[in-house]
């Protein structure tokens, strides 16, 4: 399995564009500079009411073709431990 990291950015327009038929694919830079290009449909998981914004684990095979994506956790977590 290969995984590449990438950070997928797109605005409420472009995701309505996937809607409209305008777009099929996604091509984002990997965090190394690869070039990847994946199937929008793979991101529905991942639409909010802003768009789409993360970074994002793709799996691939041994011949880079598409397993899985996730999203990778960006935001700090909180300690909830009680004070005594």
């Amino acid at each position: 399995m290969i995984r590449i990291t990438v950070s997928i950015r797109l605005t409420t327009l472009q995701v309505e564009d996937y809607y409209r038929g305008r777009i099929r694919q996604v091509i984002a830079t990997a965090a190394d500079g690869r070039t990847v290009q994946l199937p929008f449909k793979v991101l529905h998981p991942y639409i909010s009411k802003d768009g789409i914004d993360g970074m994002f684990i793709i799996t691939t095979d041994q011949k880079y073709k598409f397993q899985a994506i996730d999203r990778l956790e960006t935001q700090p977590r909180h300690n909830l431990d009680a004070e005594g």
